[in-house]
């Protein structure tokens, strides 16, 4: 899962930046928004791949230009579960798993990682798709974003068996509560339920599909 906070994993420590060279080297601005008086960009490296929100504007660090980096989100591919296909169940876009979140410990509770999330599934058309380590902030973000998000709807993903919860040939919605914890979460030692992942998807696409939720 996810992380928000140092120690969870080993993410990337900010601060950290990006010389304008740099990023519009390596980086599409995906998204721009205002927070009270300042402008972020989203940006992603598809190649890495790689998402963040940084200072628009550059400011001078250490005699240099650069923009300031404050949320990260490290992305995997994946191309099978034990065997199964990922492509078996995502024809239709790219599917990524989630390595880790950071977000600037004065920068939270502003949404960064919802935003970050919804960028790439909405408009990127990419299927996000959490990785088997259940830390605390991983599991608050997505819960989070399955009971707060306008844009995604989360499913639960049984990679051992290959199918959605609840296991029999539908597809069910998880809105943070409807699906027991227990069913979902395993933390460590207990490595009973490693198997199984949250997946974000556009509404939109959901409802295109008719997949039945509740």
């Amino acid at each position: 899962m996810p992380v928000l906070n140092k120690g969870d994993s080993n993410m990337a420590i900010m601060p950290m930046s990006y010389s304008p060279n740099t990023l519009q080297r390596r980086f599409e601005i995906i998204d721009e928004f205002e927070m009270g008086s300042f402008t972020y960009w989203i940006i992603y490296d598809r190649k890495t791949p790689f998402s963040a929100v940084v200072d628009a504007g550059p400011a001078l660090i250490e005699n240099d230009l650069r923009h300031r980096v404050i949320a990260t989100l490290e992305l995997i591919r994946v191309e099978n579960f034990d065997g199964l296909s990922v492509k078996s169940f995502w024809q239709d876009a790219a599917a990524l798993q989630v390595e880790g979140v950071v977000v600037q410990e004065i920068m939270q509770g502003f949404g960064l990682a919802t935003r970050m999330y919804e960028n790439l599934v909405v408009h990127q058309h990419i299927t996000l798709m959490s990785d088997h380590h259940h830390y605390e902030g991983g599991k608050a973000l997505w819960k989070h974003i399955a009971q707060k998000s306008r844009l995604l709807q989360v499913f639960v993903l049984d990679t051992n068996e290959g199918k959605f919860y609840p296991y029999d040939g539908t597809k069910i919605r998880y809105d943070g509560i409807c699906i027991p914890e227990s069913k979902i979460w395993s933390v460590h030692p207990d490595e009973s339920l490693q198997g199984i992942i949250l997946i974000a998807e556009a509404k939109e696409k959901v409802s295109a599909l008719s997949i039945p939720v509740i």
